[in-house]
């Protein structure tokens, strides 16, 4: 399966039990790259950086930098976890 037929499948399950964050995350942060956007999704959802770069079907490195760039995006500082930040928001 492509990695947009695993997102779509994906999404359709993560949206019918997390939609406010959804809406939370995309009123707050609206300039979010559709792979951020991605990336914050599975990290809610639990994934560890090497689960989403299988499902993004990208590199772990890749993932790494998607995750410093979104800590920089929605200012989240170095001793703060992203996961439990992104899990703050509903």
């Amino acid at each position: 399966m492509s990695s947009e037929n695993t997102w779509v499948n994906f999404f359709s399950e993560f949206s019918k039990s997390q939609g406010p964050f959804i809406q939370t995350l995309t009123i707050a942060f609206p300039d979010l790259s559709s792979s951020q956007f991605r990336v914050c999704s599975y990290l809610k959802a639990g994934y560890n950086t090497r689960e989403i770069a299988e499902e993004m079907n990208l590199s772990v490195r890749s993932v790494e930098s998607h995750r410093y760039r979104l800590r920089r995006k929605l200012g989240v500082s170095g001793s703060e976890n992203l996961a439990m930040h992104l899990h703050s928001l509903h």
